[in-house]
């Protein structure tokens, strides 16, 4: 059985079988021999297994009959090289095989703009289609296009990685040849990766539309390889961005779940991440998301996943600054030991996903260990990366927050118009966050308004909006804003010479440690007045 439980054991008996085999085994045996080398490339892939899996590749290329024949083991060659973040050369490799199969390569257009409208032409087509008339389309069953379909599948996401105009490109390209010759398993994953890209023009209904579809044809062909896809894809995406985030974690994990029993590693462990980055967003306990995270990275190393180890690894370190701190974050020390760091931020500069993780988790602890300049920093520098790209890693308002009080708190130090007029800008981005998504952003909007009140001078209704955001966020359970929401009103009062900033302070220690952050509610303690 190809389980995670057995996947060495399998390696061995297709070893076994292979090695049986007669010299002319090829020739005598073709299919058999195809067969046994495919699965086994599989095996190995799931085991981390990389250059064991480049050697298979070598064998099966060299004698396979047909490109339909040799698809499995490029699929597992192409699959190794984005394990080890050589993503663009598995994107390379994708397209020369898709193009073997004689289907036009429609290559990114130099236009972003022609690229963006062929892309939403064709997901209104599915969008306007009723549910009777999708679920009647035949399936697809041309041999050369299904072979086609899997190969874009595993480019689309290398390409959502790296140069988002791949994403977009592949996804017209499979949903085209889904309404041309048929829905296949790997429609579900089109469908899927489409009500995400949406998601970047903030077009909400047609997210949810697309990602229904999916999850319709997911069950209609019972296509449960491609849960851990699908599922990662729409419940880190639409679903967080629509619910509760907390309601995401089920749905996750079972992705996890499913695609480590299935052999789908790498998706499993996108599912895991995800899961680690909600909890992480909605205030989960931080002593027990840091054992998770450890524990799946290990898993990480096992399995030879040095992308998904990448990606995980500044949220890790976020968690564990703010579990424990190595020295007094007031001392001399400390503050060239942050600077080190602070130079040392590692980006990649072509993988868009891992440095954008990079520069928001740096932000989001910088900011609450209060060192704004070196936050503020790393938002501009994020915001031209942004720009390069033409893309933007929202994290369901979260982003923007962030955002948005770091521009608070360097407007209060100097250059105020820029810095308020930024904060507003980012603001009006979470505001409408929180007209689909009021759970997760309503007290967030209200934290800002206080902020912003406050920094402008209208101190009488700055006051009631700090409790109105603590109030909010206490509701929705967020006890990581909830903290930081009491911290600020603390910060309020003090500057007002008010006495009742030590009841926030206080209650701003209790919630950090609530929620697991004991170097900064030890910080606080150090760094306000007892």
């Amino acid at each position: 059985a190809m389980s995670e439980a057995t996947f060495l054991r399998s390696a061995s008996y297709f070893e076994a079988g292979i090695g049986a085999l007669y010299d002319s085994h090829w020739e005598e045996y073709y299919d058999l021999s195809l067969e046994l080398h495919s699965l086994l490339a599989e095996t190995q892939y799931c085991n981390g297994c990389f250059e064991i899996v480049g050697k298979i590749a070598t064998i099966v290329l060299n004698n396979a009959k047909s490109l339909v024949d040799k698809l499995p083991i490029y699929i597992n060659l192409i699959k190794s090289l984005g394990a080890r973040n050589r993503h663009q050369s598995a994107i390379e490799i994708g397209i020369t095989a898709v193009q073997e199969l004689g289907i036009q390569w429609l290559s990114p257009s130099p236009d972003k703009l022609r690229i963006v409208a062929d892309f939403i032409n064709i997901k209104l087509r599915f969008e306007v289609m009723t549910t009777d008339d999708f679920l009647a389309i035949e399936e697809m069953e041309e041999s050369k296009k299904l072979a086609a379909m899997k190969l874009l599948k595993i480019i689309a996401y290398y390409g959502f990685i790296t140069k988002q105009e791949y994403a977009h490109t592949v996804v017209t390209q499979m949903l085209q040849l889904t309404l041309q010759h048929g829905i296949c398993n790997e429609s579900c994953t089109a469908l899927a990766d489409c009500s995400y890209l949406l998601l970047q023009s903030m077009d909400i209904d047609g997210s949810k539309r697309l990602a229904e579809l999916a999850l319709l044809l997911l069950e209609k062909l019972q296509a449960k390889k491609y849960l851990p896809r699908v599922y990662a894809v729409i419940y880190a995406g639409i679903f967080s961005w629509c619910y509760h985030l907390k309601l995401s974690d089920k749905l996750l994990w079972q992705g996890y779940q499913d695609g480590m029993l299935i052999g789908d590693i790498e998706f499993a462990f996108v599912n895991a991440i995800s899961s680690f980055q909600n909890r992480f967003l909605y205030g989960a306990q931080l002593t027990l998301l840091g054992k998770d995270i450890e524990l799946c990275r290990k898993r990480m190393i096992e399995y030879g996943q040095a992308s998904q180890f990448a990606i995980c690894s500044p949220l890790q370190r976020a968690v564990s600054k703010l579990i424990c701190c190595t020295g007094d974050p007031l001392s001399e020390t400390d503050t060239i030991i942050h600077e080190k760091e602070t130079s040392d931020i590692s980006l990649t500069r072509t993988n868009f996903l891992l440095d954008a993780t990079t520069y928001i988790h740096f932000c989001i602890v910088e900011y609450i260990f209060g060192i704004y300049d070196s936050a503020a920093d790393k938002i501009q520098e994020r915001w031209i990366m942004e720009k390069e790209y033409s893309r933007t890693s929202k994290y369901y308002g979260s982003t923007d927050f962030y955002d948005c009080l770091i521009c608070v708190a360097m407007a209060r130090k100097s250059e105020k118009e820029k810095w308020v007029t930024l904060a507003k800008s980012t603001r009006s981005k979470v505001k409408e966050f929180a007209t689909f998504g009021e759970n997760n952003c309503d007290h967030k909007c209200l934290l800002l308004q206080a902020e912003i009140l406050d920094v402008e001078g209208n101190a009488e209704d700055a006051s009631s909006c700090y409790d109105a955001a603590i109030n909010a966020a206490e509701k929705s359970g967020f006890v990581n804003d909830q903290a930081i929401a009491s911290e600020r009103a603390g910060d309020f009062y003090l500057r007002h010479c008010d006495t009742r900033s030590s009841h926030y302070y206080d209650k701003a220690r209790d919630l950090y440690h609530q929620w697991g952050a004991l170097a900064k509610a030890d910080h606080l303690y150090k760094s306000t007045p007892s």
